[in-house]
């Protein structure tokens, strides 16, 4: 099956209720719990408000959404952006995400003046990580941080005390800091041309 992206519509929004679940109270961020066009309509609305970010979704030949993946934290002085990305569980392991990141990397250092991608990965995420090196994406630093979901957090802490500390009722996470530079990905991407 070939796949696109392209830029968030208020319309794909909706598509999203079509998606699988994560049965890992890890990854329930990347659910789609919404019942309701206006849950949907919220969500969409607050990953398109920030001058700072652009959302763009991986849409299989039917227009189902498969993938998003957000430009944020745009740092235009700077050159710098970070990466979000998130993929329906139901095409997890299909090479999704590295089709998805390295189209993304070459329209994003073909049409923006960003020179440097940065991401965060959780430490347990282990098949996130192996894609992001794949894509060519090198750690930077290893940081302890607040972990994106606080709701679960006596569940997550119970199933998995090795990988997360609960301080002040505050759960936190260990997460690796990589990121990748327009000229090493084009080195490794010599198929691609770069203007």
């Amino acid at each position: 099956m070939k796949y696109h992206f392209r830029k968030l519509k208020l319309a794909d929004a909706y598509r999203f209720s079509r998606w699988g679940k994560h049965e890992d109270v890890r990854y329930y961020q990347y659910n789609f719990p919404f019942e309701t066009e206006r849950e949907y309509f919220e969500w969409y609305v607050m990953k398109q408000r920030l001058i700072r970010r652009k959302v763009y979704g991986l849409f299989d030949e039917r227009e189902n959404p498969v993938g998003f993946i957000t430009l944020k934290n745009i740092r235009w002085f700077k050159r710098m952006a970070e990466l979000g990305i998130g993929i329906d569980p139901n095409y997890l392991g299909e090479g999704l995400g590295r089709q998805l990141i390295t189209s993304f990397l070459d329209y994003v250092f073909k049409h923006f003046p960003i020179d440097i991608m940065t991401l965060r990965v959780a430490s347990f995420n282990t098949r996130a990580q192996r894609c992001y090196r794949a894509c060519g994406f090198r750690t930077v630093v290893k940081k302890t941080e607040p972990f994106e979901e606080q709701s679960f957090r006596e569940e997550i802490i119970r199933q998995f005390p090795d990988q997360f500390v609960l301080n002040d009722d505050v759960l936190y996470a260990d997460f690796f800091l990589m990121k990748i530079e327009r000229n090493y990905f084009y080195a490794n991407n010599p198929h691609l041309v770069s203007s």
